[in-house]
């Protein structure tokens, strides 16, 4: 297999994961040998409004329009941008693929009001926005959502400063619930033996000691209020099996 195809196969499987900050790297090398691969600049531009990066995905179409004016990929993609409309996707709930450790369903608090949950879809791109106290959920274009549970919240903060990424997509919403699905898109060095997402208590029983390590860095503020449903550990759950 040539480069190129390596390249286009690797993006394509990237889009399908809904692994957009992959893609634009398989993308981007297959641009690299073919700068004008009309397929590879579409898809680029896809990736980048996923990401919420609109001027880089603005100027992959129009490098694709300079190439094919007609092109009715660009054209549409685009209108969207100007009417700042997600990006469209193939998305089925296939893509909710469940990783131990790795992917978590989750429903959000502190929720936004009933016209801004019905006005978002299933699949839509979310971006994870750091407080003091929780991550806020925001749409590509900004507008809050809701927050993840403050546990979580407490827990993802700490990861993401030890450079962890995640994708977060909306999984069900209506007026008076909305739930996303996440997922950790990049474990960093630091965290290599570290779970995002601890399966139950059962399994924390067990914790490691990295892990217990990682909680108990004083980096981030350690007032958390458990909220989640699911057993998750805390810091003060941590703190409770150590006085056992």
């Amino acid at each position: 297999m040539n480069k190129i195809s390596q390249f286009q196969r690797q993006a394509i499987q990237a889009a399908k994961r809904l692994d957009w900050q992959a893609a634009v790297e398989h993308n981007s090398a297959l641009l690299n040998y073919d700068p004008a691969n009309v397929g590879a600049l579409n898809r680029q531009g896809v990736a980048y409004f996923q990401l919420g990066m609109l001027s880089k995905a603005r100027h992959s179409f129009k490098q694709v329009l300079d190439i094919d004016k007609s092109n009715p990929i660009a054209r549409k993609q685009l209108d969207k941008i100007k009417q700042k409309k997600p990006a469209t996707v193939s998305f089925s709930r296939e893509h909710f693929i469940e990783e131990p450790g790795k992917t978590k369903i989750v429903e959000l608090h502190r929720l936004a009001s009933k016209a801004v949950l019905e006005s978002v879809a299933v699949g839509d791109l979310c971006q994870l926005v750091p407080k003091s106290r929780y991550i806020s959920v925001e749409s590509s274009n900004s507008t809050y959502l809701g927050a993840l549970p403050e546990d979580l919240s407490f827990r993802l903060t700490k990861l993401m400063k030890r450079r962890n990424s995640y994708s977060c997509f909306i999984h069900s919403a209506d007026g008076k619930c909305c739930s996303v699905y996440l997922k950790e898109t990049f474990r960093s060095k630091r965290n290599e033996n570290i779970n995002s997402f601890p399966l139950n208590r059962v399994n924390l029983a067990a914790i490691n000691d990295v892990d217990e390590r990682f909680l108990l860095e004083d980096d981030v503020p350690l007032t958390i209020v458990n909220t989640d449903t699911d057993a998750e550990k805390t810091l003060k759950d941590v703190s409770s099996d150590n006085d056992d």
